[in-house]
């Protein structure tokens, strides 16, 4: 599909297990495009575990088959979105995004500050969470003990072929703020390409709390549906997961794999990176809130990379996807030399795709004009070189695009 998944900082054990868990899973999967021995130690990073030699516990090994696909669970009505979950101010709407009017900064180098290395880990011993949750679970901090163990189970849930329950698991493990920032990415990395089945291909599982089914009906017409079914996401998202060659092509009775909850997005500043969660739309009451800036009930996707403003212009805090803000093939106009940038011109700075953004809290109400957008630089991508919004590669840009929810979809941006 074009979007990275970011690994940044992993040590060579942690990239060895997620190789092992990749070709358990059969490798990537499909891209679709828009219009060991038993008992034997192992380790992810800093975490090292001993599987029990038993029956059925054999660590994972390239070439064994998983039987991914489970019966179909019956279509159930999909949840329906409100956009009060985040109060933002109203503002006028316009076809044209405005850009930030914050003082001009001079230009600061474009090259990422370097990250200290991660703190060691202080074990806090709790209970760790069950073996087999029905749905995802954020456990308090976690033992190193616990994670490990937690890891492990993940691992033979995959070996079982149960990748639900092993995405259930890897999930919880995120919420241990006392994981090394290379362990904390090679939690990312399995889980990414869990979801490259689970979330992001036609593979649809039972029981599975982030999609549904949908089967098509006479006078069906796909890009009115997830409006009519309530949906939370555009239906381009429908057509890429279901892998329809255009927007016309469905059959009365065809099953088509849907979108139970809002998909959100975590921008840290300090690594360049987003990190895309499914789950419920943030509250206007605080909850909890994990490591990685997650909220309670969010399930993690994958992560892509971004670029950021220059001077570290990009403000902090919490934002919501403006009402009728989401355009393909805008125009836009240079704040700072009215240079006008028409439709289709090729030369336009922030390519193809833009989401506005508004302030959601009192550190961020008062910004205006800044986005999400794509670019026709990519190297300008993993760096500081934007006015102030989060510029992404083109085919991220896309994928977010149809993602992210008008007056729903949460943007986070933190340090």
């Amino acid at each position: 599909m074009g979007t990275k998944v970011l690994v940044a900082g992993a040590g060579l054990a942690a990239v060895a297990v997620g190789v092992l868990i990749w070709s358990q899973m059969g490798g990537p999967g499909a891209s679709v495009r828009d219009p060991g021995s038993p008992g034997a130690e192992t380790s992810i990073g800093s975490l090292v575990y001993a599987p029990p030699s038993q029956a059925g516990d054999a660590p994972l090994s390239s070439g064994a088959g998983v039987p991914l696909r489970d019966p179909l669970s019956p279509p159930t009505p999909a949840a329906s979105f409100t956009t009060n979950s985040i109060t933002a101010p109203a503002q006028s709407e316009s076809a044209m995004p405005t850009t930030p009017r914050e003082p001009e900064r001079a230009p600061a180098s474009a090259t990422p500050p370097s990250t200290p290395p991660a703190a060691p880990i202080t074990p806090t011993p709790t209970t760790p969470a069950p073996a087999n949750p029905s749905v995802p679970v954020n456990p308090a901090t976690p033992s190193l003990s616990s994670t490990a163990n937690a890891v492990a189970q993940a691992q033979r849930s995959i070996t079982a072929g149960n990748l639900l329950e092993a995405r259930t698991i890897l999930n919880g493990v995120l919420w241990d703020a006392t994981l090394a920032k290379n362990d904390r990415a090679a939690i990312r990395a399995q889980l990414a390409a869990l979801n490259d089945k689970l979330f992001f291909s036609p593979l649809i599982v039972k029981n599975d709390t982030l999609t549904d089914v949908y089967a098509v009906q006479a006078g069906d017409v796909l890009v009115r549906l997830p409006i009519k079914q309530s949906w939370p996401v555009d239906y381009r998202f429908i057509q890429r997961i279901n892998a329809l060659p255009n927007a016309n092509s469905l059959r009365i009775g065809q099953r088509l794999k849907t979108v139970r909850m809002p998909v959100h997005a975590v921008v840290h500043k300090k690594d360049y990176r987003m990190d895309l969660y499914a789950g419920p739309p943030v509250s206007v009451t605080p909850g909890k809130t994990g490591p990685d800036g997650q909220e309670e009930g969010w399930v993690y996707l994958r992560s892509i990379q971004v670029g950021l403003g220059e001077s570290n212009g990009t403000p902090e805090g919490l934002f919501v996807v403006r009402p009728k803000s989401k355009l393909i093939n805008p125009r836009w106009v240079n704040p700072r030399t009215g240079e006008v940038f028409d439709a289709d011109n090729a030369k336009n700075p922030i390519g193809e795709h833009w989401i506005g953004l508004n302030g959601a809290d009192d550190n961020t109400r008062r910004f205006t004009g800044y986005g999400i957008h794509g670019t026709i630089d990519a190297d300008s991508v993993g760096r500081q070189m934007s006015m102030g919004c989060v510029r992404l590669n083109a085919e991220d840009v896309k994928l977010v695009w149809e993602l992210l929810v008008d007056g729903v979809s949460a943007v986070k941006i933190i340090e």
